[in-house]
């Protein structure tokens, strides 16, 4: 039997991403690059993934307006997922990354403590499992057929953590607008992870 397969994007460029901000649930949206970038991603998808069934995203914008696009060139049903969703770092949303880092030690205490919850925000085994059980139900839901799955990069590295190598930390980094294939055969197995060659020379 076929196996599944799910195309992960990550969302395009956002204000956040430029000035190094921390917007995990925070609703931000696309810079007019992202735009772009989603466009750019929409058009390589249909050409080389044009098999897919059915688009999920994320319910913040950014994530939605990436999707969108993708959705309209394959002329599939675009779906809502809540747990697609960033890490929400509760009262640390809008730090920037220098502070989570340097003052927070935030990705030194994730790898440490894995039910330890940044801010009063999510914990990294939360959001490990969140992510990792909505593809799981994506695979069930989708037996031998490919999806587009529209999330973020820090919930993403978190799941995909969780799924390939048991453990809920960020060890694998995604770009804006970047692609990747995990393959549920029945065990999750990455086929390729980060492509961009779609994207090279964008404005």
């Amino acid at each position: 039997m076929r196996a599944t397969t799910i195309t992960i994007i990550r969302h395009g460029e956002t204000p956040a991403n430029v000035d190094g901000l921390w917007h995990g649930s925070t609703d931000t949206p696309l810079t007019e690059r992202g735009r772009r970038q989603a466009e750019r991603t929409a058009l390589h998808v249909s050409r080389t993934r044009g098999d897919a069934r059915a688009v999920y995203t994320s319910p913040l914008c950014r994530a939605r307006d990436t999707a969108a696009p993708i959705a309209a060139r394959l002329g599939v049903a675009l779906h809502t997922e809540a747990d697609l969703r960033e890490y929400h770092l509760g009262e640390w949303e809008g730090a920037t990354f220098h502070e989570l880092t340097r003052r927070h030690r935030l990705f030194e205490r994730m790898r440490e403590e894995a039910d330890w919850r940044p801010g009063g925000g999510e914990s990294p085994r939360g959001v490990a499992q969140r992510l990792g059980d909505a593809l799981r139900a994506l695979a069930r839901r989708h037996p031998g057929e490919r999806v587009v799955v529209v999330t973020h990069g820090g919930a993403f590295a978190l799941g995909l953590g969780w799924l390939l190598d048991g453990l809920p930390t960020p060890r694998r980094v995604v770009s804006n607008g970047s692609v990747s294939d995990l393959c549920f055969a029945p065990a999750p197995q990455l086929q390729r992870l980060n492509h961009t060659l779609h994207l090279e020379a964008l404005p």
